[in-house]
């Protein structure tokens, strides 16, 4: 077998779209009379897409004896089997029966002629780039072959999306007023905003945040279990012994994290570790230090 020559396709004879052999009479134009014949034997395996099968006339004379056919062939026949300039319009319909929500948008795609068949496009065949996606597809012909095809997609979704309804501070808790929820196209790979007003209401952005921008989850965290300037309860460890206190927080933490404790009595300071929301523990060697 060899490459398709450009103007080898309109010389040569058609196979059926999906037959995986050659039959004796697709070489129905070597011999005359044969046109109406039964399909009959094959006679060789039925070329893939862009592949010229050429029968030389050394092999067409052995078919001659042995099918006792009529005529003496002058000259070789090419075989092939019949493609198509790729469309795609038919490329998107496939993208779409893959992701029914999503926006796609064909950027360029493989100009290879194509055979008959059934054109795919798993979603387990993208690869993600920055600005644009490349989608591996395939088009099954004959029993169960394929024709890989490719297409560069951009690809969106449409979404519900919280989104502030006014400029937002830095650590301070997000009020309902202060947020919208609109109906945005997302990048379909993206890191989606926040759904719903309830998951950003309370929370603190960890920078500011302009007014129009959507919200992101990991654009907020939890507000402190300890703020400062509130009273808190101090629980301190004396050996075996355990006592509790208020005091004031002179700096703001989260569970696990060290803050800086004031005694209204004493006026003394010390650092305590952030137990849970208003209350932090103390060893009763620490309460020394930080006069």
């Amino acid at each position: 077998m060899m490459p398709l020559a450009p103007l080898a396709v309109s010389a040569c004879l058609a196979i059926a779209p999906g037959a995986d052999q050659i039959f004796l009479r697709d070489l129905a134009g070597a011999f005359p009379g044969m046109e109406s014949a039964a399909p009959g034997p094959a006679v060789g395996l039925a070329p893939a897409p862009g592949i010229v099968r050429v029968f030389h006339l050394p092999e067409l004379r052995r078919l001659v004896a042995r099918f006792n056919l009529p005529g003496d062939p002058a000259s070789e026949v090419c075989v092939v089997r019949p493609v198509l300039p790729p469309d795609p319009a038919l490329f998107l319909n496939a993208m779409q029966k893959e992701l029914p929500r999503a926006s796609i948008e064909i950027q360029d795609y493989s100009r290879q002629a194509v055979p008959s068949g059934d054109l795919t496009f798993p979603a387990s065949a993208m690869r993600r780039a920055p600005r644009e996606t490349l989608w591996i597809g395939y088009i099954r012909y004959a029993t169960n072959r394929r024709f890989t095809v490719w297409a560069r997609v951009k690809l969106s979704v449409s979404v519900e999306e919280v989104v502030a309804a006014s400029d937002l501070e830095a650590n301070r808790p997000i009020e309902a007023g202060q947020l919208r929820v609109e109906t945005r196209e997302e990048p379909f790979f993206g890191d989606l905003p926040l759904q719903s007003i309830d998951g950003a209401i309370g929370r603190w952005p960890r920078a500011a945040i302009r007014e129009g921008s959507s919200i992101h989850a990991a654009a907020l965290t939890a507000p402190p279990e300890v703020l400062r300037g509130e009273t808190v309860r101090v629980e301190v460890n004396d050996g075996g012994a355990r006592l509790t206190l208020e005091a004031r927080a002179e700096s703001s933490g989260s569970r696990g994290e060290m803050v800086l404790i004031s005694n209204p009595v004493s006026s003394r300071r010390f650092r305590a570790r952030v137990e849970g929301k208003g209350r932090v523990s103390v060893n009763s060697s620490l309460l020394k230090v930080n006069p």
